[in-house]
């Protein structure tokens, strides 16, 4: 925080120059007099020089900011006549910021809890994006309470924080006033990826002045709104507070993290008695993923994690496997590993059992057949958790464990199509070969745990990721310090010391 600055001594003001004393008044001219007194005093000033005009300053074209995002519209299910579509299209044309293309093609989604039905449609509407290489589509339905919209990318990160997806209902009414078209606006921006740099500066001038217009309408919602719509707008506010919160300057940070979780809480509390238990269960998920969010940003993470953990703890016992296997699965991952971290932070081996349990537990869902990737990632989480679980118990079983799951991720994290992935990978692998050997008394491990520390040092500072590289390098100085002292001992101590049969 910045230090006030030191105000300068205080100045006495400049005194105002005296005013001219006025002259003593002669009695107006008349008659011929002042005719001809008149018309000298206009000859004079018709020869009088004017005073310059001081220069008028050239007017500089303001720039006009070009749409930075590319956005489809499609057509709605139940808008039979398009004029629902239609009027859509019209409110986002009027944003500068996008750049809107209408598609014809109609996506519908009747039940979120039919996994089938929820994993085409999701695999449908990113394959739209992708093709038409936008960055965000617009999709639903239209009815006579108005607009159910749902927006996608063209990726499926639904373990990030304020994550739309499928799961994420915009419910707005037919008419779309300033209040739900400022809404939509700032969804729009929550939910679209940043893949560059240009993508990154867009959100950081646009998102903060969005966010704060449509605090008021998610403080307090129409009462003309339905209960769902005003559960929506609050739900939906929490993901642009969220949002928001990583992009405000550091010192406002915190303050949009917690507007979200209110947000969150004040949807949880509009939910009736007769919704399903898993609409209570994401938003638990949503909670809880604001909270780790906050913890990655604290100087004492620790109780925003164990907060984190019981909000992923509830979210895992409302939504059922069965019909939501993909959103379960996500908070048994994020479960997971909230108990890592905070294990890190306070050293709690109980916490690492329950760490592993819950990221097996998503094995169930996640195999490395259909969804190689998303397996190779939570195997790598377990590799991590089993190497800081060894070192703790200094088992050497729970270590080989841990290396064993390395060289299974590695064969789907190739060095080729994911760098910076496999050289995460390499960097467990090394820390867990170093801790073997350290716990085995000298196993030989000391040269491979080198050799994958080296190569992921290489690829992260390769790819500038300065973080990973740090810690690469930190690991790898304590191989070489290991093996050199384990050298020098060998150098210095007679072998027949420790031979029975030479005392």
């Amino acid at each position: 925080m910045r230090g006030a600055a030191s105000k300068p001594p205080a100045q006495a003001e400049p005194e105002a120059p005296a005013e001219p004393e006025a002259p003593a008044s002669f009695p107006a001219p008349t008659g011929d007099a002042a005719r001809t007194g008149g018309l000298l005093e206009l000859l004079v000033s018709l020869f009088k020089p004017r005073p310059a005009q001081p220069p008028q300053p050239v007017p500089v074209p303001v720039p006009v900011e070009g749409p930075s995002f590319t956005i489809l519209v499609a057509a709605l299910s139940g808008d039979a006549d398009g004029q629902a579509a239609t009027q859509l299209n019209q409110v986002l044309n009027a944003r500068v910021a996008f750049k809107v293309k209408a598609v014809p093609r109609v996506y519908q989604l009747d039940r979120l809890d039919d996994p089938a039905l929820v994993a085409g449609v999701s695999l449908n509407t990113r394959h739209a994006v992708a093709e038409e290489d936008a960055d965000l589509l617009v999709w639903g339905e239209f009815g006579k309470d108005g607009y159910r919209l749902r927006l996608a990318t063209a990726s499926n990160d639904d373990e990030r924080a304020a994550s739309f997806g499928t799961t994420t209902r915009i419910e707005l009414p037919a008419e779309l006033g300033e209040g739900p078209s400022n809404l939509l606006y700032a969804a729009i921006l929550a939910a679209v990826e940043v893949p560059t740099e240009a993508h990154r500066n867009s959100i950081r001038r646009l998102m903060p002045a969005a966010a704060a217009q449509v605090e008021g309408l998610a403080a307090k919602p129409p009462v003309q709104m339905s209960m769902g719509q005003q559960r929506s707008c609050q739900l939906v506010f929490g993901h642009i507070a969220t949002i928001n919160a990583m992009v405000v300057p550091p010192d406002e940070t915190n303050l949009w993290f917690d507007k979200a979780i209110n947000a969150y809480r004040q949807a949880q509390r509009r939910l009736a008695r007769t919704d399903p238990s898993w609409e209570a269960g994401l938003i638990h998920k949503h909670i809880g993923a604001v909270l780790s969010a906050k913890a990655e940003r604290s100087k004492e993470p620790a109780p925003l994690l164990e907060e984190a953990i019981k909000e992923w703890r509830l979210a895992v016992e409302c939504l059922p496997r069965a019909l939501m296997p993909q959103e379960w699965a996500s908070a048994q991952v994020r479960l997971g590993v909230a108990l890592y971290r905070l294990d890190l932070k306070t050293g709690q081996t109980e916490l690492l059992r329950e760490s592993v349990q819950a990221l097996q537990a998503t094995l169930q869902v996640y195999s490395r057949t259909e969804t190689p990737q998303r397996w190779a990632e939570v195997m790598h989480n377990i590799a991590q958790v089993l190497e800081v679980y060894g070192d703790q118990l200094k088992s050497t079983e729970v270590l080989k464990r841990s290396i064993d799951a390395c060289h299974s991720v590695l064969e789907i994290r190739t060095r080729e199509r994911g760098p910076l992935a496999w050289a995460a990978t390499q960097n467990t692998l090394g820390s867990a070969l170093f801790l073997l050997d350290r716990h085995s008394t000298g196993a030989g491990h000391l040269a491979e745990a080198e050799q994958a520390l080296a190569a992921a040092l290489e690829v992260f500072q390769g790819h500038g990721a300065k973080g990973p590289a740090k810690v690469a390098a930190k690991n790898l100085g304590h191989v070489r310090k290991l093996a050199e002292t384990r050298k020098t001992r060998r150098g210095i101590e007679p072998h027949w010391l420790d031979d029975p049969d030479s005392k």
